[in-house]
């Protein structure tokens, strides 16, 4: 598994059904990740859904 070691603000540009299999997999983080990852993916993914 990766591990983080720094964060910071990136601007990728991403096609719509790109970006709706990252929303898939985070949702799958819930079911299927660890513990300490569910925050940060739920995070993510409201950030994701807000500026859609």
């Amino acid at each position: 598994m990766a591990q983080i070691k720094s964060t910071g603000t990136v601007d990728v540009e991403l096609t719509f059904a790109e970006l709706e299999l990252i929303r898939r997999a985070l949702r799958l983080v819930d079911c299927y990740g660890t513990p300490e990852d569910e925050g940060p993916a739920c995070t993510l993914l409201d950030d994701l859904e807000a500026t859609a």
